[in-house]
């Protein structure tokens, strides 16, 4: 037999909604400041590593060459 599965409630569900907001805000913004700052090549690793997003967004920008 297994386990009967619990439903999640309201506050469950309206925190989950909160928070993906939140994560797809914050990735769009930290990847669009990521390509401002000259760093596309990190820009597209991040689409598989977000992590390099928030790098890309906090490191100076990338002085351009003559």
């Amino acid at each position: 037999m297994s386990a009967p599965r619990h439903r999640p409630t309201v506050v469950t569900v309206v925190y989950g909604i909160g928070f993906g907001i939140l994560y797809l805000v914050l990735l769009i913004t930290l990847g669009v400041l990521c390509l401002r700052k000259g760093h596309w090549v990190m820009f597209i690793i991040g689409l598989f590593f977000p992590l390099l997003w928030l790098i890309g967004a906090i490191i100076p920008p990338v002085v351009a060459r003559r």
